[in-house]
């Protein structure tokens, strides 16, 4: 909430008075707290943070790691959770560590940077082979569940979902269609008359006066064609009414037990009915061809026609009901509304709409057509089931498929699908045809999304998170393929540019997995892997896979290169090379048999059709040690281990990243934002043993100028039991008395512990003023040393996940009865020993703030969403404003990041400042 300047002019004028008060009744008493009042944002009014942000730069996650366990519990697995890739990274060191075997996951919560996307879990089995697993880090507070085996059987990714190749059909302008969540919404139905109003007069008993109500009556059958003298008249159809032709405006209910027979002659489209409804239990049956080009349309009763069905561009909205049928017999339905909604059932002999206005079809029910489905610059959104017995095309328009379509062959043109069900084209014969000869079309296939065909083909671009199975598979010109997930081709995948991220390209897959074993021999190759188009750009990241009976290189140049951070395979039987130009193989693991090649004359693969490794590693035909899981869950080790089985050594485990906490020291009211009033870094935490728990770091800079501690509070951990040793201004830190959660005083003058020549009382700047002596920028403040024992391994781990570590500043201490005045970051409680006295003073909202009226939005925030303290996690200590220069002017981006409620694009500001950062003279 913006609080505008004028109310703080208001509150400065009473504040004194209020004070003035405080002095009469307490000057005194030190059991009572004077009221401290609000001042004005320095960060300027359009400065506040938006509802639900919470000031962190960190995710929790839980990891629930499981394996497959070969040896049925004897041993135990080891599985290491790193932030960094091991194989990649040699000094890379697990922050969480344990074992894991049959009946007993590894089940962790991990807190770190949000800038951090994805975990790696390696797992040692009890024959000390090591596999290493990347996961995508999901949102906090998520389970993150990491299976280290393939878990078989399901033609979805199993696991976390993958995004990569969605993420890539955006950048390449890839826009999905938004999803509009329809619900059936039943109109109102007014309250029927016995008997119908009057008409005209005794000579036009078929004309009416505006407003008026007719009835069919139940039982009766009328073939009237009602008409209206003037305005809108309301017919409620009971019995049957035999409808011709309706010229006047009319809403129309067809009550429960009532039936409209339509027969229109020359083909006669209804523009004049405002408001169509069919209350179940009633019945429309048109026996000849039925348009409608105008009102609102609500079919809650069975619709059966025995001609073409249209509803024209002019319709405001079409909504067929759940357990409805619309049958359109031998006919043609046209749904060319505005928006057409189904959550019923619909069968026709074809569907066509072709307005070329982009309407919208939404189908959350089913949808039957015996013949051809085609769909011309439509939005057609299918929650539900679609099945086409002959052809579904669609010709500039968009599909989003969370459902399941069924069709013998689909065509589309300069079109869009997106994926997140199962479109299933037949597997015996069944095309999905592009004809395209231009790059506008797209198939995106999202995580769990199901595609499968016999055969693709022409110029389409195809983005795959999930699976896909084909026989053949092959592409035009402008083909792209993007795939970071399962692709299964059985005879022929022919193809040009080749993106793999974590994908796989094989053949069939083992239809009964023992997932007890290695299944690498069980997934067949892709008999035959080649191109169409030249240059051949095959781009295998993280861990994809390629296996294939035959390379055959036909166009060149080719080059397959990997990247990431896990080596990729590319298996082949054997390569056949029937081109000129050079392969160029880059940073892949590549495995053949013996005697590989064959070359078409006139090449020989020595002066010509080379073939050319650089940074790969080269093995026979299943001799890499490497291990590769993706997506589809194609597993293979080639590595037969220590023939002896034991259990893995825990390694000690170990938080590298460095927490920076920057504090303002005037809470409860704002202070100037140069977030330098206490700097405090965690350097490292380490827990050797299992049980003993090490916190290194420093207190780094003191820009406030009163006596300042600090601490840090442990929370959903117990002291009891545990031992503590180390070093802190204090000496040997102890757990502060009278606390329920275990409290370490780092601290109660840190300008005294950062620079300890000085007087007690000297609070001058401590390295955040330059032109302080130097005395008071030298050095890296005051280092501290917290070592706790704990009775298990569990505390530890919990205590050291830097979620539960509530660093604080102390500005004042206890005077009589009140607590001191302690800081935290936001949303953290104060220890037992903190007032609570001043919540909702000042700007503070940790409870009601009644000078601002403000409701209360958590502890340590203020009522525009601000804070007195942010901890920024990174590799090396955040570099904090000098003194007096408000955070905002020496980070430009750190507005974005909080008006935008922390969004990850946003993360970048830690490393975007300028000049006014603190650097020592």
């Amino acid at each position: 909430m913006k609080i505008l300047k004028r109310y703080y002019v208001i509150i400065a004028l009473v504040a004194p008075l209020l004070l003035a008060a405080c002095a009469d009744n307490d000057v005194y008493n030190p059991d009572k707290v004077r009221p401290v009042p609000p001042v004005e944002n320095p960060l300027g009014e359009d400065f506040v943070a938006p509802t639900g942000f919470d000031w962190s730069m960190i995710t929790t996650v839980k990891l629930n790691i499981e394996v497959k366990d070969e040896f049925n519990g004897m041993y135990n697995y080891l599985a290491e959770v790193f932030t960094t890739n091991p194989l990649t990274d040699a000094t890379a060191t697990p922050i969480a560590a344990d074992y894991a075997k049959a009946g007993k996951n590894y089940v962790v919560e991990i807190s770190i940077p949000k800038s951090i996307e994805r975990v790696y879990v390696r797992q040692t089995d009890p024959k000390q082979r090591k596999e290493v697993y990347e996961f995508v880090v999901p949102g906090n507070g998520e389970t993150l569940n990491c299976k280290l085996y393939y878990s078989g059987g399901t033609t979805t990714r199993a696991g976390t979902g993958s995004t990569s190749a969605a993420n890539a059909a955006i950048a390449a302008g890839f826009k999905e269609l938004e999803d509009n969540n329809y619900t059936v919404e039943t109109p109102d139905i007014p309250t029927a008359p016995d008997v119908s109003d009057d008409p005209v007069g005794p000579y036009d008993k078929n004309k009416f006066n505006d407003g008026a109500r007719i009835v069919i009556p139940a039982g009766a059958v009328d073939n009237t064609i009602y008409q209206m003298a003037s305005g809108k008249g309301t017919i409620f159809v009971k019995g049957t009414w035999k409808v011709t032709n309706i010229y006047s405006n009319f809403d129309i209910y067809v009550l429960n037990g009532g039936k409209i027979e339509i027969a229109t002659p020359s083909n006669k489209t209804f523009t004049t009915v405002s408001k169509f409804v069919v209350e179940k239990g009633g019945t429309v049956e048109c026996t000849s061809n039925f348009a409608a080009n105008y009102g609102d349309w609500f079919i809650g009763g069975d619709f059966i026609a025995n001609g073409d069905v249209t509803f024209g561009a002019s319709t405001s909205s079409v909504t067929i009901a759940s357990g409805v049928t619309m049958s359109i017999n031998n006919g043609t339905l046209k749904p060319c509304s505005k928006v057409y909604k189904n959550f019923g059932t619909i069968t026709a002999a074809t569907i066509t709409a072709n307005m070329g206005s982009y309407p919208e079809i939404y189908n959350a029910g089913t949808i039957e057509v015996a013949g051809v489905m085609d769909l011309v610059k439509m939005n057609f959104i299918n929650k539900g089931e679609l099945t086409v017995g002959q052809w579904f095309k669609v010709d500039g328009s968009k599909v989003l498929n969370k459902g399941q379509i069924s069709s013998q062959n689909l065509e589309f043109t300069i079109s869009s699908f997106s994926n997140h069900g199962a479109i299933l084209v037949d597997e015996q014969t069944g095309v999905i045809k592009t004809n395209n000869t231009s790059s506008g079309s797209f198939i995106v296939n999202h995580d769990k999304g199901i595609i499968k065909g016999y055969h693709l083909s022409g110029g389409v671009s195809v983005y795959n998170d999930s699976y896909g199975e084909f026989t053949i598979f092959e592409n035009s010109s402008v083909d792209i393929l993007y795939n970071s997930c399962a692709l299964i081709v059985k005879e022929k995948f022919n193809w040009g540019n080749v993106t793999l991220d974590n994908g796989s390209i094989t053949g069939e897959r083992p239809e009964n997995l023992n997932t007890s074993e290695s299944n690498a021999d069980q997934w067949k190759p892709v008999p035959v892997v080649m191109s169409n188009d030249s240059p051949i750009q095959y781009i295998l990241k993280n861990g994809s896979v390629i296996k294939a009976t035959l390379l055959h290189i036909n166009r060149t140049p080719s080059n397959f290169r990997g990247e990431g951070s896990n080596p990729s395979l590319l298996q082949v039987g054997g390569v056949r090379i029937s081109q000129g130009g050079d392969t160029n193989l880059k940073d892949l693991v590549i495995e053949m048999p013996e005697n590989a090649f064959t070359y078409d004359p006139p090449y020989n693969g020595i002066n010509n059709a080379k073939w050319l490794t650089s940074g790969c590693s080269t093995t026979g035909w299943g001799g890499s040690k490497n291990t590769f899981s993706t997506c589809g869950g194609y597993y293979y080790s080639g590595n037969e281990g220590d023939p002896d089985p034991e259990d893995p050594e825990k390694p000690d485990v170990e938080d590298k990243t460095i927490y920076t906490y920057a504090f303002e020291d005037q809470w409860p009211a704002y202070g100037d934002f140069d977030m330098n009033d206490i700097v405090v870094t965690i350097n490292k935490m380490t827990i050797t043993d299992s049980k003993k728990l090490t916190i290194q770091g420093n207190i780094r800079a003191v820009g406030s100028s009163r006596k300042t501690g600090v601490g840090i509070q442990f929370l959903n951990v117990s002291s009891s039991g545990a031992t503590l040793s180390g070093k802190v201004q204090g000496g040997t830190p102890v757990f502060e008395s009278g606390q329920s959660n275990p409290v370490v005083i780092l601290s109660t003058n840190a300008h005294k512990y950062c620079n300890p020549s000085i007087a007690d009382d000297d609070f001058t700047f401590y390295c955040t003023d330059p032109t302080a002596g130097s005395s008071y920028n030298s050095g890296d403040g005051a280092a501290f040393e917290i070592a706790i024992t704990f009775p298990t391994a569990e505390a530890a781990t919990k205590a050291m996940n830097i979620k539960n570590m509530d660093v604080f500043i102390i500005s004042k201490e206890a005077q009589g009865n009140v607590g001191r005045t302690e800081i935290h970051m936001a949303y953290y409680a104060p220890t037992n020993l903190g007032t609570t006295a001043l919540f909702g003073m000042g700007n503070d909202a940790s409870a009601y703030n009644s000078m601002l009226n403000i409701a209360q939005k958590g502890y340590y925030v203020s009522t525009e969403g601000l804070v007195w303290g942010i901890c920024i996690p990174g590799t090396e200590v955040w570099k904090w404003p000098k003194e007096r220069r408000i955070i905002t002017n020496v980070y430009p981006g750190f507005k974005a990041w909080v008006i935008n409620g922390g969004q990850a694009e946003d993360l970048g500001w830690t490393s975007n400042y300028t000049s006014d950062i603190f650097v020592k003279p």
